[in-house]
C-alpha cells in the first residue's frame, strides 16, 4: 500500500492510504482530548466525510485517555479502529480501550496485518 499524504502535527505523524490513516504518536505524550481533537481534524479533512478506518501504531510509548472513544464513537465516517502493538503491556492497555469502543475494533501484532483488516472493514461500508 503506498501512502497518499504524510502529516507532521508535532505531536505524531499520520500516513493516509486509500480508506485509512496510520496514526503514530511520539513518546512521552498525554494523549487527551485535545490530541484527539487534533488528529480527528486531519483525518476529516483529509477523507471529507468518506468512510475510513484509524490504525495506531503503538512504536513508543505514551498515555491514552480510554475515555476518547467515547467521541470517537459519534464520528460517522470513522469505521473501525485498529492498534498495532509491540509488547504485552499494550496489549493489554489496548484490550482496555476496545471496551470504549462500540465499532469494529482489532488489535494486531503487525502493521500490514492491521492495514489489511482495516481496509477490508472500512470497504464493507461502501
Amino acid at each position: 500500500m503506498k501512502v497518499l499524504r504524510k502529516i507532521d502535527l508535532g505531536i505524531g505523524v499520520l500516513e493516509f492510504f486509500e480508506n485509512h490513516v496510520l496514526g503514530y504518536v511520539n513518546p512521552g505524550v498525554n494523549f487527551d482530548q485535545k490530541e484527539r481533537q487534533l488528529f480527528l481534524e486531519a483525518c476529516l479533512v483529509h477523507f471529507d466525510d468518506k468512510p475510513f478506518g484509524y490504525v495506531s501504531v503503538r512504536k513508543h510509548s505514551y498515555s491514552i485517555n480510554p475515555l476518547i472513544y467515547s467521541e470517537l464513537n459519534t464520528v460517522p465516517s470513522l469505521k473501525a479502529f485498529a492498534i498495532v502493538s509491540f509488547s504485552n503491556i499494550c496489549t493489554g492497555n489496548a484490550e482496555i480501550e476496545e471496551r470504549f469502543y462500540k465499532k469494529p475494533f482489532a488489535i494486531f501484532k503487525s502493521t500490514d496485518e492491521a492495514q489489511e483488516w482495516i481496509s477490508t472493514t472500512v470497504a464493507s461500508f461502501k
